[in-house]
């Protein structure tokens, strides 16, 4: 037969693979090759390749010039349903290295434990020695002992390692599953004794990615660098992270950036609280997500009522800082939003110690443009941004609105009482040049050089009561109740 053919014939792939003459093995793992971000240039390195399976690490790293690359597997996962017969042992890593034409010295294969690395492999004697490079990707998770395959591995790796692995943060059978998780930085990992991850029994511990972070570096591996391989992942093979560090951060640092990397020990969750004032009569949408939202991360929603709206939301924020709040979160009865948006906004306020408070992007009633305000370098307020102003992930602002609002409690308490007041003008009325209740607190900021963000790819609702007319058809028209008490009925209702 030729390579096509055996392709065809072998009954499961587990990599996808290219082989020459445009033959593709029809396998679907990695999901995204790219985010794994393993060195580019692996010149003259010698790589080792844990739980190669198929071989596409394997294979990935001599096109990127590794000098020779040892690939070990112990074949114990089954993925809890394949038999012995659909994944054979090396024939399909053996096809696919004889297809690309790499030799066996340069290609070399062992089936072995990975807790057996550093121990005599029997054909011929020959110990593994030492590598620049260790992959470890899909295997961790299947190990009764991950915590001793991280230390063996440590032993004979020089340089990096980079890990691939299952995580709880977004999934966890005991939690709920999908989208029911650990908060961030819970260093926390999950044993089964079972076959409660993924119906797999050779499924036994899955690590939080910053638990798996820890892990890696009591190993003895620093420079550590964690991240989720999908941000927002909505299927159990999606949950997964990826971690890198390195014994020696000049001739093979570990992959990562800046906003990627850990400290040395882990950081302790910031404590954030919310407040909210409504009205007696208000929107029920709004009350559901905030329980949606808010129970799951933790985060105690402590509410007033009143006349006075700037009062009572004062006196609530008041309240949640005297309980020991390291942020606050305001909200309107008229927003809706979800978890994920409260869960980004706490994201970049860990990331950005500068800002004192940050806003999603919300539109106002009637169609108006986004609930913000800017002001040039100069001071003069801006009429209209132009679209691009809003490209980035942040942009810092004048004013923005309160319905899902996250303050800084530090800088909180550094500007003087009180914080919503409103304020005529010159001559005692409330012309244009007014200061509502609401802008008040963005002032304060202002002068005291305090830092406002919007936070652009973070989009929340604003409910809007709307008046239905039939219109001249029989169909509905739906009118802005601010319209309707400015003009009128609308022009193309039923006569």
């Amino acid at each position: 037969m030729d390579i096509k053919q055996r392709v065809e014939a072998v009954p499961y792939w587990y990599h996808k693979i290219e082989l020459p003459d445009g033959i593709t093995t029809p396998g679907w793992a990695p999901i995204d090759a790219k985010a794994y971000s393993i060195p580019e240039d692996l010149t003259g390195k010698r790589v080792l390749d844990v739980g190669a399976w198929d071989g596409y690490w394997t294979f990935e790293a001599l096109k990127r010039g590794a000098a020779q690359v040892v690939a070990i597997d112990d074949f114990s996962d089954n993925l809890g349903s394949l038999t012995d017969e659909q994944r054979p042992r090396w024939e399909t890593f053996d096809l696919c290295r004889e297809a690309l034409g790499y030799n066996k010295d340069a290609c070399k294969r062992y089936e072995m434990s990975v807790y057996d690395v550093n121990n005599i492999v029997q054909n011929g004697g020959l110990a593994l020695g030492q590598f620049d490079v260790v992959f470890f990707f899909g295997t961790l998770y299947h190990l009764k002992y991950p915590q001793l395959a991280l230390d063996e591995l440590a032993k004979l790796c020089t340089g990096s390692i980079h890990i691939e692995s299952a995580i709880c943060d977004k999934f966890s059978p005991y939690q709920g599953g999908i989208d029911n998780g650990y908060a961030d930085n819970d260093v926390v990992m999950e044993f089964y004794p079972g076959s409660e991850y993924g119906d797999n029994k050779n499924n036994w511990w899955v690590p939080s990615l910053r638990c798996l972070g820890s892990m890696v570096q009591a190993a003895g591996f620093e420079d550590v660098h964690l991240w989720g391989l999908t941000s927002n992942p909505k299927a159990l093979a999606e949950c997964r992270g990826f971690v890198s560090g390195t014994k020696d951060k000049v001739a093979m640092p570990a992959s990562g950036t800046p906003a990627t990397q850990i400290a040395s020990e882990p950081t302790k969750p910031m404590k954030v609280a919310a407040a909210m004032t409504v009205p007696r009569l208000g929107f029920q949408d709004n009350m559901f997500c905030a329980l949606e939202a808010l129970v799951p991360l933790g985060i105690n929603l402590y509410k007033t009522q009143g006349a006075f709206w700037g009062q009572s939301l004062e006196l609530a924020m008041m309240r949640q800082i005297d309980e020991g709040a390291e942020a606050i979160l305001t909200l309107d009865y008229d927003t809706v939003f979800t978890q994920e948006d409260v869960a980004e906004l706490i994201r970049l306020m860990k990331e950005h110690p500068e800002a004192t408070a940050i806003a999603p992007l919300q539109s106002g009633r009637g169609g108006m443009l986004p609930l913000v305000s800017l002001k040039t370098r100069s001071g003069q307020m801006v009429d209209r941004a132009p679209r691009e102003t809003f490209d980035a992930e942040l942009t810092r602002i004048h004013s923005a609105h309160y319905g899902l609002t996250l303050f800084r409690v530090d800088d909180l308490l550094k500007i003087p009482h009180p914080w919503f007041r409103a304020q005529p003008d010159r001559d005692g009325r409330w012309g244009s040049s007014k200061v509502d209740a609401d802008i008040w607190l963005w002032k304060l900021m202002e002068d005291l050089d305090m830092i406002l963000y919007s936070a652009n790819r973070i989009v929340v609702g604003h409910l809007d009561l709307v008046l239905r007319w039939p219109d001249k058809n029989f169909g509905t028209l739906f009118q802005p109740v601010c319209e309707y008490k400015e003009s009128g009925k609308h022009e193309n209702v039923w006569r």
